[in-house]
């Protein structure tokens, strides 16, 4: 101990020369540990500015002169929630054949080619929510960089054969789909919870097959228009300079308001039910769930600290200590709180156990459920929870592109004013009673929907104590 101790002046000094984050550490007096001084961490939000290019386009700028890097995230308002029904799976591939499928003046292999002799990255997708494209170059290559990134934006060509790779690679996950039981525990009760709206649609052979390169293209086209991308620039730039290019760079760029067909809303369910998906395994995977709130909600706050408690906090959570620690049922059991967007959230619970406990297991999650509704956690649970999340928060603005993205994400969805500002703060003020109140309020284990993946003859009780059981047919 006495030769570590002489050693820790030395190692502090060298841990700032190889972990630049660690330059707050001061070393006070003695060589303990214990004298280490550790300046606070700057959770202030970076100031960044918010102008509209001359076509509509919304750009927000955070310089960072650190590296020599210069970066671009757009999001789109698009996504699957708007693609057609007979036609799931048209906004994933045209998301990734934007950018595979190569330009109306370069062909793929030529697009390719130009990044990677620049050392640049050009890149797309398409989501449930909203689309996304971006940029990394070096910042010498501004130029060629902002260039190549407009034209995939604005004229991808959607070239045959790499059109017809990404509908092949979507059919060959499908046919794939039913080999992962925890995909298939997963999948099916996103569609139980969400029936009947675009959320608990999947793709299917039918319905990939049956997209076309012209309905890519028609996708494309309606959607990516400058009033629906947003811009987020980072890195190593010159304002005045970056903007000048901007606009040059898209100017004459247009298209009409897209119109947004109309989208079915989720329904909240009062009943719950057993749904089991039958595959010779040896052990049993648990997925249940229900609707919950979205993420501007008032309580979802409390919710985040009433997850951690229940499930959401790894080794310190209940059901952890009671599924896996006391029982030694599961080495991994979690709850999950997803606040919603657009859509209503969700709750989920799960784990994977062994056949012979399946419904043991259920059991005693759902007793975990209950009790939390039940009896009010004790304070040190609340403040090790907020804790955690309030010491976390701090690692999504870790960088740059980080921030950009938490900042575009507020933008996007249109939520108040002050929303990341006061995110800690709105986690610092939950009580006992708040968490008491929500999981009485939100956290329905009699409406649960149960879904299990697993091989029934194995199984210790029937799952029919938990309610009627419904079979899952599980297809291509």
């Amino acid at each position: 101990m006495k030769r570590l101790n002489k050693l820790l002046p030395a190692l502090a000094v060298l841990s700032m020369a190889v972990f630049p984050s660690c330059a707050g550490v001061t070393h006070q007096g003695g060589t303990g540990i214990d004298k280490l001084v550790y300046k606070p961490i700057n959770t202030e939000l970076p100031k960044t500015k918010r102008v509209k290019l001359s076509n509509g386009m919304i750009v927000r700028l955070l310089p960072d002169h650190e590296l020599p890097l210069f970066n671009i995230h757009a999001i789109i308002g698009t996504g699957s929630r708007w693609e057609p029904a007979e036609k799931t799976g048209l906004a994933s591939i045209t998301g990734a054949t934007i950018r595979s499928g190569g330009t109306m003046t370069r062909p793929p292999d030529e697009l390719d080619e130009t990044l990677e002799h620049v050392a640049a990255s050009v890149e797309t997708s398409i989501g449930s929510e909203y689309g996304t494209a971006s940029l990394s170059v070096l910042s010498r290559d501004i130029d060629i960089g902002l260039e190549l990134f407009a034209d995939v934006l604005r004229n991808p060509a959607f070239e045959k054969s790499r059109f017809e790779l990404a509908r092949a690679q979507a059919l060959d996950g499908i046919r794939k789909k039913n080999d992962n039981p925890t995909g298939i525990a997963s999948r099916e009760l996103n569609k139980i919870v969400y029936k009947g709206t675009p959320y608990g649609r999947e793709a299917t052979v039918e319905t990939v097959k049956s997209i076309t390169r012209e309905d890519a293209i028609a996708f494309h086209k309606k959607y990516f228009v400058p009033q629906n991308i947003m811009l987020g620039v980072t890195g190593d730039f010159n304002e005045k300079e970056i903007l000048a290019k901007l606009n040059d760079t898209f100017k004459g760029f247009s298209g009409p308001d897209p119109d947004f067909p109309r989208v079915k809303k989720a329904q909240k369910d009062e009943t719950g039910g057993v749904y089991l998906a039958k595959k010779d395994i040896l052990q049993s995977v648990i997925r249940m769930g229900h609707l919950s709130i979205k993420r501007t909600d008032p309580d979802y706050y409390a919710m985040r600290v009433m997850n951690s408690i229940l499930g959401g906090s790894g080794f310190s959570s209940r059901l952890v200590r009671k599924v896996r620690t006391d029982y030694g049922l599961a080495y991994s059991v979690w709850s999950y709180h997803f606040g919603g967007r657009m859509e209503f959230g969700n709750y989920i619970l799960g784990t994977e156990t062994k056949s012979a406990s399946t419904a043991q297991a259920i059991g005693l999650i759902l007793d975990e459920a209950r009790r939390i509704r039940d009896e009010k956690v004790t304070e040190e649970e609340l403040n090790l929870a907020k804790d955690t999340i309030v010491n976390s928060f701090i690692f999504i603005f870790d960088s740059p592109n980080r921030i950009m993205d938490q900042l575009m994400t507020v933008d996007y969805y249109d939520y108040p004013e002050g929303y990341l500002e006061n995110y800690r703060d709105n986690i610092i003020a939950v009580t006992v009673d708040d968490v008491q109140r929500v999981a009485r309020k939100y956290l329905k284990p009699d409406q649960l929907k149960i879904v299990v993946v697993g091989d029934p003859e194995k199984f210790d009780r029937s799952l029919e104590e938990f309610g009627p059981v419904e079979l899952i047919e599980l297809r291509d």
